[in-house]
């Protein structure tokens, strides 16, 4: 059995086979742990492998222990600020240690490895058998069992005497038994530059020598930055490169990917993939106040615990009502557990509604234990119970274990795997954790210290190699025959390796090496080891090698490689084999450009017949319908927006919303009155803004709750106390009792648009419907409307009523009228948290102020004829975008038509855009 063995060695490694057919029989290539692997079959030895985060947790354990009894040490204070990272650090230096074969004596050294020695004592009880324990029980054993070696041939890419102390001893142990050891041989001597090079680094001269300007085996290609040197690198074909040397394949493969050639598999280094985020978001579930941009995120991973459509309609839900706890999002998560969720196919649909429910209800009780642990309680709480984090870290970790297992069966998801099998040792290692909690209750910060040591970047799987690929390894050292022509990227860097021990105090080294404590990697083996391993491409290739030189990377410049600084400083005419390729001009393909001109006023479409027009308007949309027709067939008709997936609305947004509810909460009317009284209101918000005020802000803001938006919110809580006791002020100077709040309107304006049918099968008769604000009554009996906006933008509404442009409060004037059979003669804005009434109508009080309007025109008539026009304009296909203001049809048509005019922009001589477009691009 021929083994190929370094420690460097995982992942691909290049190696030929030695014969012509390029097989290689009872041949394997392995680093440390693969050879102990192999040693330990062959002689019956079997040790459980705990993954890192589970070794991390049970060392914490240790620890804790220790602390209780051994309370006044040198690490104690550490411990007490963040325990688990103190623990993952000591225990970094407990395993360096033990690999330079320390055996726990010297409690009189020093304080720090007299704790050290004190934690192994429960440590080992709770984890028994660490790598380094193998290595020493394997090289025991060899000699013990008396190993028959004879057929073992044992190849090393560095000799025996430069690895570390507990290699060393077990390559001779095999030797011993009779074991072939034998160095990999490197490339043949010639008198090439490449040669005459690697002679004088590796027989480190001192004097400097001069290459031949006419052969090429060694060059050097320097590019300004990363991103050049891939797009050069992977444009030319090079098919007669054996190897190359990438550390950071990613961005080569993007471009590879990018030119349509087969990618060479790459990893992302110091990454947080998406699907490992959910043990993060899923432990965020339990702070107070609730994260609802993460709860977001959690119920939008493209892998779940619970089922998507569920998911999705939650988290629509969640972005509708503002909030998590409210009775939308209850009412969700019961018909979720009822089985209104659950997909039925045809053939299911066509059984009796009996057989349907029973589908439902079949997995009811799985249901309601997911909505259990994998969601947040819909009450809020400051108290979490261990038990329920410990169930949530045991089922995050069977599902990742089971869905891992159910992706393996189908191909190309190793991705996924890696990172599921990647939560379950998280979650398998926070279990750990919790179980040296001995309360019933757990504090977040607990758990949040935990998770951020738990939880760590990592590199993980960015492609996998296709076949036809180049052969790509990620380090110098991982190169293990001779290859013809080598490239090795990144010859750029700080290449220096830390010292092992390198924590250790000098007194503290010194004093565990006198006494014989501690047999550490000789100073001078370790750095030629290093030395050896980083230099393998120059040992290693035969014919021509290529380094790439990067004088930037990711926008920062890059130091100088030890070898860079040893052939500038040796080699006379080195500036003679440095290159600076790029792609030439010729090389690149043509692109035709197209030049579609200024944007006409009009764009012609196909297809406008497959458009669905919804069975009614709103005064809001009839409004964008009229003005801006392009921003309502893209938003409202076609619904493409620039939204992401269930985003939460901003701040502004949302203090609009909490102000909206809680106006409603203190001034509609309760118990089937008729009105509410200013008394009676005033009462309401002396006893219980401050509950409502809680309430509303969970169930309608809680984006208002997050760290970064805590100064609004406290902000917010005193203007709309403010504005309520003015808006209270306003009715009682104008004797206005409150009729109603988010009053339902609705009206036929014969608008031409598609009949709404009710449950029976009736046509409704109504095309235009909305909510108002708040409804009043007047002491004469009159109704009053007011229309409330949270804005800084007060001088827009002031204009909307000068130039008689208030589509809403026209709206809600007629349509109030019309339902109150009525005529409302006073509409307002109240605008906070200025907290101004502002109306074309006559108002009491010093918070009051009346405008005077330029016309008198009756906008809604106008806006119903606008909208048929638009209508008509879609249905032909032709949609209005921008242009010169004399040249649009619409203005043309205005005054024959009674259409509601367009406001004109007079610096650019064309209609004014809509201020809150997302299509700006399209009206340019």
């Amino acid at each position: 059995m021929k083994i190929i063995y370094s420690p460097e060695y995982s992942g691909t490694v290049f190696v030929k086979a030695d014969n012509e057919n390029g097989v290689m029989m009872d041949t394997v290539v392995v680093n440390t742990i693969g050879l102990i692997n192999i040693l330990e079959l062959r002689m019956g030895l079997h040790y459980e492998d705990v993954s890192e985060h589970e070794r991390v947790a049970l060392y914490y354990d240790a620890m804790s222990k220790y602390m209780q009894n051994n309370p006044d040490n040198v690490l104690a204070a550490s411990f007490k600020t963040s325990g688990l990272s103190t623990a993952k650090a000591v225990l970094n230096w407990r395993d360096e240690l033990c690999s330079a074969q320390w055996d726990f004596d010297g409690e009189d050294i020093s304080e720090r490895l007299k704790v050290i020695i004190g934690i192994e004592e429960y440590f080992h009880k709770l984890c028994d058998k660490d790598m380094n324990d193998r290595i020493h029980i394997v090289t025991d054993q060899v000699c013990f069992q008396k190993l028959d070696c004879k057929n073992m041939t044992l190849k090393l890419a560095v000799a025996k005497e430069f690895h570390k102390p507990s290699v060393h001893a077990l390559i001779e142990a095999l030797e011993t038994q009779g074991a072939s050891i034998y160095v990999i041989n490197g490339a043949s001597e010639s008198e090439n530059n490449l040669s005459k090079v690697r002679k004088l680094i590796t027989s480190k001269q001192t004097g400097k020598i001069t290459l031949d300007k006419d052969d090429d085996s060694l060059q050097i290609w320097k590019f300004a930055d990363d991103r050049l040197a891939c797009e050069y690198l992977s444009y030319n074909k090079m098919e007669d490169v054996d190897v190359w040397v990438n550390a950071n394949n990613k961005q080569m493969d993007n471009w590879l990917m990018l030119m349509g050639k087969a990618q060479t598999g790459s990893v992302t280094d110091d990454c947080t993939p998406q699907l490992t985020q959910l043990f993060v978001m899923g432990l965020c579930m339990f702070a107070n106040p609730l994260n609802v941009n993460t709860l977001i995120e959690w119920l939008n991973m493209p892998v779940h615990p619970i089922s998507s459509f569920f998911r999705s309609a939650l988290a629509d839900c969640i972005v509708t009502e503002g909030g998590y706890r409210n009775e939308a999002c209850k009412k969700k998560i019961e018909q979720f557990i009822e089985g209104k969720f659950v997909y039925l196919d045809d053939e299911q649909k066509a059984l009796p509604e009996e057989e349907q429910e029973e589908i439902r209800q079949k997995d009811k009780n799985k249901r309601q234990k997911q909505v259990s642990v994998f969601l947040p309680s819909l009450t809020s709480s400051t108290s979490i119970k261990t038990k329920n984090v410990n169930q949530f870290v045991q089922e995050l970790s069977t599902w990742a274990r089971q869905r891992a297992h159910l992706m393996a069966e189908a191909p190309d998801n190793e991705q996924w795997i890696e990172q599921l099998m990647t939560i379950a040792g998280m979650c398998d290692a926070f279990h750990i954790l919790l179980e040296t909690i001995s309360t019933e209750a757990i504090d977040y910060k607990t758990i949040d210290s935990w998770m951020s040591t738990v939880y760590q970047k990592g590199a993980y799987t960015n492609s996998i190699a296709e076949r036809g690929c180049r052969t790509v390894v990620d380090s110098p050292a991982k190169i293990a025959s001779v290859a013809e022509k080598t490239i090795w990227i990144g010859v750029d860097g700080d290449a220096c390796q830390g010292q092992e021990c390198a924590f250790l105090y000098p007194t503290e080294k010194s004093k565990l090496v006198d006494k014989m404590y501690m047999h550490p990697w000789a100073e001078d083996a370790e750095n030629n080891y290093h030395e050896q391993q980083m230099l393998m491409p120059l040992k290693m290739t035969n014919g021509k090698l290529i380094l790439v030189v990067r004088e930037r990377i990711g926008g920062e410049p890059t130091l100088k490689h030890p070898l860079i600084v040893r052939l500038e400083q040796q080699v006379e005419n080195i500036n003679d084999f440095i290159h600076y390729p790029k792609i030439g001009v010729e090389d690149r393909h043509k692109v035709k450009i197209v030049e579609n001109g200024g944007v006409s006023a009009e764009l012609n479409f196909e297809y406008a017949d497959k458009i669905q027009w919804p069975n009614h308007l709103s005064p809001t949309t009839i409004g964008t319908l009229a003005e801006h027709p392009f921003d309502y067939l893209m938003e409202r008709l076609l619904v493409i927006t620039n939204d992401g997936k269930a985003q939460m609305a901003d701040a502004k947004t949302t203090k609009g919303n909490v102000a909206h509810a809680i106006i409603e909460a203190l001034f509609a009317p309760r118990d089937d009155a008729r009105y509410s009284k200013p008394e009676e209101i005033a009462e309401r918000i002396q006893n219980e803004y401050e509950e409502a005020y809680t309430k509303v802000l969970e169930a309608k803001g809680a984006v208002l709750q997050l760290t970064e938006n805590k100064l609004s919110e406290k902000l917010l809580h005193e203007q709309l106390r403010g504005c309520l006791d003015t808006l209270l002020e306003i009715l009682k100077g104008n004797e206005l009792k409150v009729t109603g709040c988010e009053h339902y309107v609705e009206s036929q304006m014969n608008l031409g648009l598609p009949k709404a049918l009710d449950k029976e099968g009736n046509v409704k008769e109504r095309d235009m419907l909305g909510f108002i604000d708040m409804t009043l009554e007047d002491k004469d009996g009159h109704p009053v409307v007011f229309d409330f906006k949270w804005t800084t933008w007060a001088k827009g509404y002031q204009n909307k009523l000068i130039e008689n442009r208030s589509v809403q409060l026209e709206f809600y004037r007629w349509m109030l009228g019309c339902e109150k059979r009525n005529l409302v003669e006073r509409v307002a804005y109240f605008l906070m948290p200025d907290a101004r009434l502002y109306s074309q109508e006559a108002f009491k009080g010093r918070h009051c102020i009346q405008l005077n309007a330029d016309n008198r025109d009756n906008i809604v008539h106008q806006l119903v004829e606008s909208a048929k026009y638009r209508m008509e304009q879609i249905k032909c296909g032709v949609i209005e975008t921008n242009g010169l203001y004399e040249d649009l049809q619409y203005v043309k048509d205005t005054e024959s038509k009674g259409l509601f005019p367009l406001k004109k922009n007079e610096e650019e001589g064309t209609k004014e855009g809509n201020f809150f477009t997302q299509y700006q691009l399209f009206n340019n």
